[in-house]
């Protein structure tokens, strides 16, 4: 597998074009992107590709599992600068989130980390994945009982998954409806 310095050397070959500044954007009346994607940060899920998207048509945060509690900085943030409408989760098969237990990680941490910090690494919430249409469902739910998004844009909210295998990607109805 290739490291940062594979990466930066493969950086010289690509062929840049510019992208505009945000501030030239909002020059140009154009709102920005209007949909945030949340999903897993696996190399096997791309939204970029299965979804076909082009350079500023979306945002993309990634994280382990596509949890959507992690990417709530993120959303409130991008909200506040562009207007989101949508709010995209897509969890997917074969996460490497339900190969893993939440006591398996904090353990994984506790082998190297000081034991003044112990009780921080038992805080941490890691969100392990057991079921993953359930864990959108779930995802979708904090979204819905928040109160830090705004009404419209839980609104704007779906959730689905991604099948690795056969680029399907299925919606999954909340639990409750928004």
């Amino acid at each position: 597998m290739p490291h940062i310095a594979d990466f930066l050397e493969r950086n010289k070959a690509v062929e840049h074009k510019p992208l505009p500044y945000i501030a030239d954007l909002k020059a140009a009346g154009s709102p920005g992107p209007r949909t945030i994607i949340v999903s897993c940060l696996d190399p096997r899920c791309i939204p970029e590709a299965f979804f076909n998207l082009h350079a500023g048509e979306a945002l993309v945060h990634r994280n382990a599992g596509g949890n959507v509690r992690t990417a709530l900085r993120d959303i409130v943030t991008l909200d506040s600068l562009f207007g989101l409408d949508e709010i995209c989760i897509v969890h997917h098969t074969d996460c490497g989130t339900t190969h893993t237990t939440d006591d398996q990680v904090r353990a994984h941490v506790k082998k190297t980390a000081d034991p003044a910090s112990w009780p921080d690494v038992d805080k941490l919430d890691i969100w392990a994945i057991t079921d993953i249409e359930e864990s959108v469902k779930g995802d979708l739910e904090w979204v819905r009982t928040t109160p830090l998004i705004r009404d419209a844009l839980k609104k704007g909210t779906q959730g689905f998954v991604f099948d690795i295998k056969t680029g399907a990607v299925t919606k999954v109805e909340p639990k409750t409806a928004f």
